[in-house]
């Protein structure tokens, strides 16, 4: 069953599944998902998985469903009395989607109340699916008073302090206003979600209700604020494109791509003529023509929440031309004064930012070394640090190694496969991916591959693959990467003009049709 995601903002490390339950306890309990996972209310002859303190919830309310292929939950409602609620949406006994599946996401918020949610129910239950909180998640309680307005960002004044690099300074503000509780956005850089949207400006807030400010979530139970401090950045990227027209609508030059990405991988992206590679990249970074569908990183739709996105995602620039005469420090502080706002960074922030990332890239003892006295391998390491002082979860490069020499294109993607390896997602547009190899083992340095094809039935490009790259060989009976490209181009360019057949296939390998 497809339904309206929820657009939230989780930037934390990628981890098992878990669900965060807060019930009439008002603690927040944590389970590692292992499996289907029933769910229901807590009495002596319970069997469920899942059990909670509420007597509104069914005895086998619902079950989290667990899908091996693609290592996703979805979330069923049996048939229950009172219904599911997820993102919002009800399942339940009479409700649209009955008994089946709501695939989730990070962040993903399931509850358990009546059909007020501004006003929940004493024994509401409350859940939030995540891939992002650690085991041990450390939850602050904070007692809500309004004497005085609550003050929520990384500087020191605030009622409310974040060690969050995310956050602004003078990130939010609560207050209780005649018209209700009213939460603030104080200007700030990366913007604040509350259940899964992004506010503008300014916002009643409720009872249960989920705020995000930078990687810290915060859940209202009562007059209680209860929330983490996660420092750890995150990456898992959703694409779901229907279709990407231009022209006015006139064109359509994107059907029916659907993938996703996780923290970590360096994925090859190759298309034939015309098939749309660049109108890809163009449609993950916002840019460009109209796009239906959503672009998802952590669970936060691009084209909804533009401004909290800009930062996480966008195009890889020239690499970094590093100046001989600097020391590394100087160098990556430079890189910081340029990536990092001032507006919402001061010299300090960027000074824990530099420490942060040179001890995470492993130059920490060089950072004092000019440049001109470095080795080879530990330029290639600075200018990786280079990269990662900004907050940028996904790169994406179009023909990064363009113009170059079979070494300069080595190296290059070496740079890119080691900022992969610091959890980032890195997708690359190449025309030589073959010379993307590891010059010790010999092994393709990508771990996935995404394959467009332009059908001749409406001349827009479809995927023909994404997966695996062992397995990309497989699927195009070839032994290089280079060759797919055979496969799939015209003949009157060369190819063997097969990107229909191998369109059709992969849309029957995923159970689809075109």
């Amino acid at each position: 069953m497809e339904i309206q995601k929820t657009q939230y903002f989780s930037p934390a490390a990628v981890r098992p599944a878990s669900i965060l339950i807060l019930d009439r306890d008002q603690t927040p309990k944590q389970i590692t998902m292992k499996g289907n996972m029933t769910f229901g209310r807590n009495y002596p002859e319970s069997d469920c998985d899942i059990r909670v303190e509420s007597q509104i919830t069914g005895r086998d309310h619902g079950e989290f469903v667990y899908n091996m292929q693609d290592d996703s939950y979805s979330y069923v409602d049996h048939n229950s009395a009172n219904g599911s609620y997820v993102n919002g949406m009800l399942l339940g006994k009479d409700a649209p989607g009955n008994g089946t599946g709501v695939k989730l996401s990070d962040g993903d918020i399931i509850r358990v109340d009546r059909r007020t949610l501004n006003n929940p129910h004493p024994e509401a239950v409350l859940m939030i699916f995540s891939r992002s909180f650690a085991s041990d998640e450390n939850w602050n309680y904070f007692q809500m008073d309004f004497s005085q307005p609550i003050t929520i960002g990384r500087g020191e004044t605030n009622r409310i302090r974040i060690n969050d690099l995310m956050a602004s300074r003078e990130h939010a503000e609560i207050r209780q206003t005649n018209k209700g509780v009213v939460l603030y956005d104080k200007k700030s850089q990366n913007g604040i979600g509350v259940n899964g949207y992004e506010i503008k400006g300014r916002t009643n807030i409720y009872d249960h209700d989920v705020i995000k400010i930078g990687n810290t979530t915060f859940i209202i139970i009562g007059s209680l604020l209860i929330y983490n401090n996660s420092h750890s950045q995150s990456g898992y990227l959703s694409v779901n494109i229907e279709q990407k027209t231009v022209n006015f609508g006139k064109k359509t030059l994107l059907r029916d791509i659907r993938f996703d990405v996780d923290r970590g991988d360096f994925v090859l992206i190759l298309g034939g003529s015309g098939a749309g590679k660049t109108t890809l990249v163009k449609a993950i970074l916002g840019d460009g023509g109209k796009t239906d569908g959503k672009v998802i990183l952590d669970g936060q739709n691009l084209y909804a929440n533009f401004k909290s996105m800009k930062s996480r995602i966008g195009l890889v620039p020239q690499f970094l031309t590093l100046r001989t005469g600097d020391t590394v420090w100087a160098t990556l502080m430079d890189v910081a004064d340029i990536k990092l706002d001032r507006k919402y960074f001061s010299k300090s922030d960027k000074k824990q930012r530099v420490e942060e990332i040179i001890n995470r890239v492993g130059v920490d003892s060089l950072k004092n070394s000019l440049i001109k006295n470095l080795s080879g391998g530990q330029k290639k390491k600075v200018s990786v640090a280079a990269q990662l002082i900004g907050f940028q979860q996904v790169f994406v490069c179009d023909e990064p190694d363009s113009g170059l020499d079979a070494a300069s294109r080595i190296q290059q993607m070496e740079i890119l496969k080691e900022i992969s390896l610091n959890g980032k997602i890195v997708m690359v547009i190449s025309h030589e991916p073959d010379d993307a190899i590891d010059m010790k083992t010999r092994e393709i340095l990508f771990t996935k591959v995404l394959v467009l094809a332009k059908s001749s039935r409406d001349k827009s490009g479809h995927l023909a693959y994404f997966g695996d790259v062992k397995e990309a060989l497989e699927f195009f009976h070839v032994e290089k990467l280079q060759d797919i490209m055979l496969e799939i181009n015209p003949d009157y360019e060369g190819g063997r003009g097969r990107g229909d057949y191998y369109i059709s296939k992969f849309a029957a390998l995923r159970g689809g049709a075109v």
